[in-house]
């Protein structure tokens, strides 16, 4: 049996991995009026087609290649998704936003990406586990087995071991768990606002192409440490909050700065 406290946890991350990237796009838009809406779901788009997309067929023939080597599997990990996501934007700035060039609307889409993979990622997930654990509060594990397993007993079996150590983890999840997932996309919202301004530069801003490579080594570098807490190199979630604010709030830091220095009316990349 799952506690309130677990069910209540998981139906509050649902609803804030969906709010939070719907206020953020509502907010900035009322701010800022001139700004076009569909940057917001072109980044989502990028962000669909070419991390959940292009970057999972590779995933496919490389990751049995490299899993046997902690370190490199990571590196080639963190590599993928800055190189496919930061392409991804890369492209649709010189095709889809080509007439809608200004730091404001680089932003939308930055929020478009960061948000649409909020949803995915956290929402979609949570919500799934919400299902799975009020139906096993109604039903029991064992009915909700026979019927994710469409009644056939051997895959029920199959099924039984990986969805029980599932849910046993499941038990452990609170508002804590909540508010550590949710703080974790909001910050990479942030990384992927901020790296939609550097590729932003670097197609509009002569002499800059070279903040495109930026962007996918900073990309790279954010998606590292999580990737070695993933393999178990680094074992302190704690450590890996710390690694993703203070490296996004630098890049925070240095966007704003660029967009300061580089105004939008700057000679476009040829």
């Amino acid at each position: 049996m799952f506690s309130t406290e677990t069910i209540a946890a998981l139906a509050v991350g649902v609803a804030l991995a969906v709010l939070i990237p719907v206020i953020a796009v509502i907010m900035f838009k009322k701010k800022n009026p001139d700004s076009w809406l569909p940057s917001v779901f072109i980044g989502a788009s990028t962000f669909i087609v070419f991390a959940l997309i292009l970057e999972q067929i590779l995933h496919t023939v490389m990751i049995p290649i490299l899993k046997d080597n902690i370190i490199i599997y990571s590196v080639y990990g963190a590599l993928a998704a800055g190189v496919f996501e930061e392409t991804g934007r890369f492209v649709a700035y010189k095709t889809l936003m080509k007439k809608h060039y200004t730091t404001k609307n680089a932003v939308l889409m930055g929020l478009g990406h960061g948000g649409i993979e909020a949803i995915i990622a956290l929402g979609v997930t949570l919500a799934m586990l919400l299902v799975l654990a009020v139906m096993s509060n109604s039903i029991g594990i064992d009915k909700v087995l026979e019927m994710t397993a469409s009644g056939n007993p051997g895959t029920a079996e199959a099924l039984k071991n990986p969805l029980e150590t599932q849910l046993e983890g499941l038990t452990e999840y609170n508002f804590v768990s909540c508010a550590l997932g949710v703080y974790e996309r909001i910050v990479a919202m942030i990384l992927h606002t901020c790296m939609s301004v550097f590729v932003y530069k670097a197609v509009t801003q002569k002499g800059k192409i070279w903040l495109y490579p930026t962007a996918i080594l900073l990309h790279a570098l954010f998606d590292f440490p999580a990737a070695l807490y993933q393999t178990n190199v680094i074992t302190s979630i704690s450590v890996i909050y710390i690694i993703m604010t203070v490296f996004t709030a630098i890049i925070a830091g240095a966007a704003v700065l660029m967009a300061k220095k580089m105004p939008d009316n700057g000679e476009k990349q040829r």
